[in-house]
């Protein structure tokens, strides 16, 4: 089946389409035609700009939003096989029957919140062609938690990704699609040396263990094998029971800075950033090199964190309507 109209329909800016943690489904546009999609409205991403949770799943922001409640039977389902039962198609269904009500609350309640352009930056950031580009050297630094390894572990991962990007491409399915990122950290943290290990890994699908289990071995070997002096560096920097205190602070302040806004902090920074923005002015650096220096993070967050790191201004706490409110004073 030729589906080039379909990728082109999301590549067009006049054409807004509506996902829920999308990043995985606009991949396939940037392979197909070499060009991004555009005009992108994520649930997942808008739902933690208006003070919900970020990531909430489907199942959870449809019954709030929407009142109805999503089957979660077929989750494991032959998906891969034709035809379809009338089940699974009414399970697919109503995968995206509530987006558009969805759309439209959390439309509202964005533009209520003045949130709006805050949402719009990030959901066009999904569509940024840098995170589709596989580079080799880099790839792995792309997967959630690698900021939490040592040397060696990141060697590992590193070998990891690059055998997952080649399984992936033999079964026409993008990587963590194939294979969670979470998967790859936990065969990072504590490496397979022998097939006969690989049952012991948690979510690992048997599938892909019988396939692939050997070259899962030999890319964690070749890991392993790395030189010391060849081993990406760790960013997770051992704080001193002082420095962690202090950055604890600063991470309290910035989650009560976000949730005072209806922000959720996920979305802004993680705690590993602002333990890097702490030691960067502790060591008097211009900070340099986070997230959360640019665009709507700095806007919301980051320029009230650093004017009262810098004892410009004060934030105020109070409680009202059931939340939280942060202000500057």
């Amino acid at each position: 089946m030729d589906l080039r109209e379909f990728w082109e329909l999301v590549a067009d800016p006049a054409v807004e389409k509506i996902t829920h943690a999308g990043q995985q489904d606009l991949e396939p546009v940037i392979r197909h035609l070499n060009r991004p999609g555009q005009n992108v409205f994520d649930t997942q991403i808008s739902a933690g700009f208006v003070g919900m949770a970020y990531p909430v799943s489907l199942s959870k922001l449809v019954r709030e939003v929407v009142g109805a409640r999503l089957g979660k039977g077929l989750t494991f389902s032959h998906w891969d096989q034709r035809p379809l039962s009338g089940q699974q198609l009414k399970y697919a269904a109503n995968d995206v029957r509530y987006l558009p009500a969805i759309r439209v609350e959390l439309g509202r309640r964005l533009v209520e919140l003045g949130h709006g352009a805050f949402a719009a930056e990030e959901c066009a950031a999904q569509c940024d062609v840098g995170l589709y580009r596989f580079d080799p050297e880099t790839a792995y630094l792309k997967v959630r938690g690698a900021g939490g390894l040592h040397p060696q572990a990141l060697a590992v991962l590193k070998q990891l990704v690059l055998w997952r990007n080649e399984a992936a491409k033999q079964h026409d399915v993008p990587p963590r699609a194939f294979l969670k990122d979470e998967i790859l950290i936990d065969m990072s943290r504590e490496p397979i040396k022998s097939v006969e290990k690989l049952a012991r890994v948690r979510g690992l699908p048997r599938p892909v263990e019988h396939a692939h289990g050997a070259e899962i071995v030999e890319a964690t070997k070749r890991g392993l094998a790395t030189p010391v002096a060849e081993q990406p560096q760790s960013r997770n920097i051992e704080e001193t029971p002082t420095d962690k205190h202090r950055a604890d602070a600063l991470w309290a302040v910035t989650q009560c800075l976000c949730i005072g806004q209806k922000l959720d902090p996920d979305l802004v920074c993680s705690r590993q950033e602002i333990g890097r923005l702490y030691r960067q002015l502790q060591a008097g650096e211009t900070p340099n090199g986070l997230r959360m220096l640019t665009g709507w993070r700095h806007k919301a967050v980051t320029s009230t964190l650093l004017e009262l790191m810098e004892g410009k201004v004060g934030v105020s706490l109070g409680w009202r309507d059931g939340g939280l409110e942060a202000r500057r004073n």
